[in-house]
């Protein structure tokens, strides 16, 4: 799930705090588009028949995944995970900026090659598109107010209340999982961060990458932290975010593929995520 735009806000200060000015973004606003952890891919060689250079495709209005800085320039993390893709394949690459709705249809009329957006992985966008394996995948955490840290379970959360975006998947894996637990639900994510805040429930579950910015940020002033582990189910988060291109580009696939999982063993895209993201999401 993308981050709410309730948080952009926050992320955009924490993000002028930090470096000196905003990072740019990947604009990633497919339905049911989940921002996720770096997937753990499966090492694997690098097809010989790479493209002799890919035309990258985006928007900018999603940081920190793609976003305008300072200077101008489009950066963020999928943005840079398409320029590590062709240092690694040692190609030439672009990147346009277009806006989300107009994405796949750069594709379609061949002005792009890939697009580096977050794009939902569904059946109706199968028709046109292929995926690459994922690249990053968003864990939904818990977070309490100091000094009440105590790791949650199903026992420890029984009676106690949790506060979780209503109609989210958050608020599914709650009632599923944790059925003693009580749920508490309101309308977004800047509403679940001041209850929490005002000692209003005991905890909250949600994505990982708003949280952290929110813990890092003003906002939060210290009071709270992330709690347990990560959840990274698939059947509830999503299978991550991907590279999307062409449905029949098969050879573009290959390279891709083959350039992420060079990466990922690399440490690359952990690296990247920790340039982008204000602390470890796991």
């Amino acid at each position: 799930m993308r981050v709410s735009n309730t948080l952009t806000g926050t992320i955009l200060a924490v993000l002028f705090c930090a470096v000196g000015f905003v990072w740019p973004g990947v604009d990633a606003r497919a339905a049911d588009v989940d921002y996720p952890q770096i997937v753990p891919l499966a090492a694997g060689p690098i097809s010989g028949a790479n493209p002799p250079s890919i035309r990258f495709v985006t928007s900018d209005d999603f940081p920190p995944f793609n976003f305008i800085d300072g200077s101008g320039l489009i950066t963020g993390f999928n943005v840079e995970v398409a320029r590590a893709i062709c240092t690694r394949l040692a190609i030439p690459c672009t990147v346009q900026v277009r806006p989300f709705s107009l994405l796949l249809e750069t594709v379609r009329d061949n002005k792009a090659d890939a697009i580096a957006a977050g794009v939902a992985d569904t059946p109706a966008l199968r028709r046109n598109l292929a995926y690459s394996v994922p690249y990053f995948r968003e864990p939904a955490r818990f977070v309490r107010r100091w000094p009440a840290l105590v790791e949650p379970s199903p026992r420890t959360l029984s009676g106690k209340s949790v506060g979780v975006v209503a109609g989210s998947r958050y608020a599914d894996f709650i009632r599923d999982f944790f059925p003693a637990a009580k749920p508490r639900t309101v309308g977004g994510e800047t509403e679940l961060f001041a209850l929490l805040k005002a000692g209003e429930v005991d905890a909250v579950f949600t994505g990982a990458v708003g949280a952290s910015f929110w813990l890092a940020g003003p906002a939060a002033h210290g009071c709270c932290a992330f709690s347990g582990g990560a959840y990274t189910e698939p059947a509830y988060f999503g299978d991550g975010m991907k590279i999307a291109f062409a449905a029949d580009n098969l050879a573009l696939k290959a390279s891709i593929d083959g350039a992420l999982r060079a990466l990922d063993a690399d440490g690359t895209l952990a690296d990247l995520a920790l340039r982008f993201f204000p602390e470890s999401l796991y």
